[in-house]
């Protein structure tokens, strides 16, 4: 078990990574990081505000381009443009949760976080 767990439940650094966790759940991570920026009375700590901008932007931009997919999608164009079009969305929302997982797992190992050009984007969010 202390392989799995690396630090005791009752530390600060495994609540932290407990909250890591839970704002890049694909979906339910966007809320609770908007609730970690904006809401928390608490100074959230650095690599945590820095993971939750990330979850954010990754958030919207999946919702974004699902949602004008779909738009594309229900166009009056072809029956092979329509499907172009879900099969892309497919790989959109595929391609958000991967990288969600894989930020997880980037977590789990103590690694970054950062994301080129992603990253750059979420520290325009505000504070």
């Amino acid at each position: 078990m202390s392989d799995f767990y690396p630090v005791k439940p009752s530390s600060p650094d495994y609540l932290l990574r407990l909250r890591l966790y839970l704002n890049l759940v694909p979906v339910l991570g966007i809320p609770a990081s908007l609730w970690t920026l904006y809401a928390d009375p608490n100074r959230p700590d650095l690599r945590l505000k820095q993971v939750s901008r990330l979850a954010i932007v990754l958030g919207m931009g999946w919702l974004l381009a699902t949602v004008l997919l779909s738009a594309g999608a229900h166009s009056e164009f072809s029956q092979m443009a329509t499907l172009r079009f879900w099969v892309a969305s497919s790989f959109v929302g595929s391609g958000y949760f991967m990288t969600n997982l894989w930020l997880m797992l980037r977590v789990s190992r103590g690694h970054s976080t950062k994301l080129p050009g992603i990253t750059r984007l979420s520290r325009r969010l505000p504070d």
